[in-house]
């Protein structure tokens, strides 16, 4: 993910309100992931995967915060347990900002198979997804996110195309 990118995606975050990151490592998304971590404007955690994540999370929302989760796509399917376990029953909101390994064009074989049930994960597990293929298109989609997110008290998930986190 280029610099500017980053930048832009993150300052869309905490426009809309956002202010409390968990990030993994992840080499597609690393970029963003520094800028979160050096920002004032959030509180960025680095955990040691995805369900701690998440609890970590569900933790930030009980004390005021508004959490973002930013992983990489299988990181949504290790993550399941805790989404539902915690959040979903007990109606805490989550944004999960995500990479698309294994999304139409990405060229890395070891993900075809985790990027081709994850829409469908994602409905099952009755969470609202969207797909964004430009840095162009975040904003709007951080502030529908998070009116989604305050209305229904449950996850979100924003999922970058490989278009947007392969660019360097």
């Amino acid at each position: 993910m280029r610099r500017l990118d980053a930048e832009h995606i993150g300052t869309a975050l905490a426009d809309a309100g956002f202010n409390f990151a968990a990030t993994l490592p992840a080499t597609q998304i690393h970029t963003l992931q520094a800028w979160l971590a050096t920002s004032p404007k959030f509180m960025s955690v680095p955990v040691t995967n995805e369900g701690e994540g998440v609890a970590i999370c569900a933790g930030a929302w009980m004390a005021g915060k508004m959490p973002v989760i930013v992983l990489e796509t299988s990181g949504i399917l290790l993550s399941t347990y805790a989404l539902m376990r915690c959040h979903a029953t007990f109606g805490i909101p989550i944004l999960m900002l995500s990479t698309y390994r294994g999304g139409l064009g990405d060229q890395e074989w070891y993900a075809v198979h985790t990027g081709a049930v994850l829409p469908q994960l994602l409905q099952s597990l009755r969470i609202p997804c969207k797909v964004v293929q430009s840095v162009d298109d975040v904003a709007a989609t951080f502030v529908d996110a998070r009116r989604t997110m305050d209305a229904s008290l449950h996850p979100v998930s924003i999922v970058m195309d490989v278009r947007l986190t392969d660019r360097e």
